[in-house]
């Protein structure tokens, strides 16, 4: 159909998903009529006349099994989701390390490889900012809420002042986090020195890393917060972030952290 209407009545003229589609029958067509009925685009991709309209006003679909018309499924993510072994936030291994008693954790709700870890970089490198917010419910049920005393604010982990990103994925998933456990979410720390990004440090660079390159506001003084981020590699940040948090007077109860890298 050219300049036409796009949708022809129900008992008249084309079928209404003609000018999609390119279905070729009057109406009423039998997808028109039944717009619960399996629609076969084309081999492998199937949905239905209302998932197709959906897809029309919101063109995305969900990475992990393709449904249309949904950012991310929520069986998909959860699908993916595979509470780790704790670690130590002062030395990043397992707990109990045997050398830091009484230390912090670190909370990992999954591994970072295969889909898990291509959600992540859709997060941090397609703009899908929205992922991050999912993310984050979806480890809030997986952590279950710190207790008995949880911490007054999440603190998601800052953007490097070199970064070109226009939003911050680890904020992106302490609001989803937060959301989910009624808990405030402060970007509340920052990079102080001109370092290389996370990104481009080896595992020896991160381990060096300084805890005076991050601060605190002062306005968290005698307040318990949550570290979040999404990936864990070395836990070099987390625990020099903890380190700067300790100086300014703040208690770091823990950190979330969306995926962890697998190592010795």
């Amino acid at each position: 159909m050219g300049g036409g209407r796009r949708f022809a009545k129900k008992d008249e003229g084309a079928c209404a998903v003609r000018p999609i589609m390119g279905c070729r029958g009057l109406a009423p067509c039998r997808v028109w009529a039944e717009p619960e009925k399996v629609i076969v685009l084309k081999e492998g991709v199937r949905m239905t006349f209302m998932e197709l309209c959906a897809h029309m006003i919101w063109p995305v679909a969900c990475p992990v099994c393709g449904a249309v018309g949904t950012l991310l499924c929520e069986e998909c993510l959860r699908s993916l989701l595979k509470p780790q072994l704790p670690r130590c936030l002062a030395c990043g291994k397992v707990v109990p390390c045997g050398i830091h008693k009484g230390a912090a954790r670190i909370h990992a709700a999954s591994v970072y490889e295969g889909d898990m870890r291509e959600l992540i970089l859709m997060l941090k490198h397609s703009g899908y900012e929205a992922l991050g917010f999912r993310i984050g419910q979806a480890c809030a049920e997986t952590f279950r809420k710190p207790a008995p005393e949880p911490p007054d604010v999440l603190v998601p982990v800052p953007l490097h002042t070199k970064s070109r990103r226009r939003y911050n994925q680890a904020l992106a998933i302490a609001k989803g986090l937060g959301r989910a456990w009624g808990i405030e979410v402060r970007s509340a720390a920052r990079w102080t020195a001109d370092v290389a990004t996370r990104g481009g440090m080896s595992a020896a660079e991160r381990r060096s890393l300084s805890s005076d390159v991050f601060e605190f506001d002062e306005a968290l003084a005698g307040l318990r917060i949550g570290l979040v981020d999404d990936v864990c590699t070395t836990g070099s940040t987390l625990s020099r972030l903890a380190a700067a948090a300790a100086r300014a007077n703040i208690e770091v109860t823990g950190a979330f952290v969306a995926t962890h890298t697998l190592r010795a």
